[in-house]
């Protein structure tokens, strides 16, 4: 995937708030000073930049089953990951629930615009990522696949992922003594790896929807089920893999290599793996959930190839996993 899709991506992030402000400001010029603040305010956490994991992955999936990973609906359905991972990352450094006062490097956004605000800019970007996704069948994706791509992001950021995955953390944070691996996988796999299966999911459906390959783009709806099912699961343990990573590094490495405050967790004396395992139990099982990633990548690999006519290039799919290796290896 070449460096056009993270450009064109960085455009279009921007591009979906300031159509919507820029309406908002012809209809009621005289509250111009206020739509500026809310601009920035929305804008902010998005321009902080960090290294755009989910939406990476959307692009790099669709490219894999063979759609241009620059074609507009690949695009708006990265903004989206990116939207909802975003917000989450905004109302997650809120006083009320981990208290931190960095993000990606820089003051978090409510110790810029405050914590109200701070709250409905999470909101405002939760929102538009809906939006944002319902607009596909304008972009060559028929409405049955659009309407599976928003029922994926809302059931894996919602209370059945994510939010169940924050729950859960905050819960288990008041009593960690009663914490097992069983709870953390949970916690773990909710909370990260919900939404990186919606990343790998809605990047392969899309891709195969826009597929360049007549057989791939046209396969039953049975084939389709269970290429995404195979995508999800690999997410969610990548994201069970990421997180364990994240908690050995939380003890490891300094807020400046990290970009966040460390040592957070053990500070707030929070249920890890390493609180479990130790440094280097929670590496070992990090392995072991990498390596089950990339085995079942292989088995994704094999399906979609099965399917087409060998217009699927086989290097792009090594794209794929040359990314999920650096990411979960950290290895850049």
């Amino acid at each position: 995937m070449t460096s056009n899709f993270k450009a064109a991506l960085e455009t279009q992030l921007l591009d979906s708030f300031n159509d919507a402000f820029s309406a908002l400001n012809k209809s009621a010029p005289s509250l111009h000073f206020y739509w500026r603040d809310i601009s920035s305010a929305v804008i902010y956490p998005l321009e902080a930049g960090g290294k755009r994991v989910r939406p990476t992955l959307v692009g790099l999936m669709a490219e894999a089953c063979g759609a241009p990973p620059e074609h507009s609906a690949v695009l708006r359905a990265a903004c989206a990951l990116e939207m909802i991972h975003t917000y989450s990352l905004v109302h997650d450094d809120l006083p009320c629930m981990d208290n931190d006062d960095f993000r990606r490097g820089q003051p978090t956004t409510h110790r810029v615009f405050g914590e109200a605000n701070a709250l409905l800019v999470g909101d405002a970007l939760l929102t538009q990522a809906f939006s944002v996704l319902a607009e596909l069948p304008e972009h060559g994706v028929s409405p049955e696949i659009a309407l599976r791509c928003v029922a994926i992001l809302s059931r894996c950021s919602g209370a059945q992922g994510m939010i169940a995955g924050q729950w859960l953390d905050l819960a288990f944070e008041k009593s960690p003594q009663k914490g097992d691996w069983t709870s953390l996988a949970s916690i773990h796999t909710l909370k990260t790896g919900a939404l990186l299966s919606a990343a790998f999911s809605i990047g392969t459906l899309i891709g195969c929807a826009l597929s360049e390959d007549q057989n791939v783009r046209t396969m039953s709806r049975d084939d389709l089920s269970s290429i995404t099912h195979l995508s999800e699961r690999i997410g969610l343990k990548a994201g069970l893999a990421f997180q364990i990573i994240d908690d050995v590094l939380d003890v490891t490495q300094s807020s400046s290599n990290l970009g966040k405050t460390a040592g957070k967790d053990t500070a707030q004396n929070k249920l890890t793996a390493v609180s479990l395992f130790g440094l280097e139990g929670a590496s070992s099982r990090a392995q072991e959930l990498t390596q089950a990633c990339i085995d079942d990548l292989g088995q994704l690999q094999s399906k979609i190839f099965t399917l087409s006519n060998e217009k699927i290039e086989e290097k792009k799919f090594l794209a794929v996993l040359h990314f999920v290796k650096e990411l979960l290896l950290r290895t850049s």
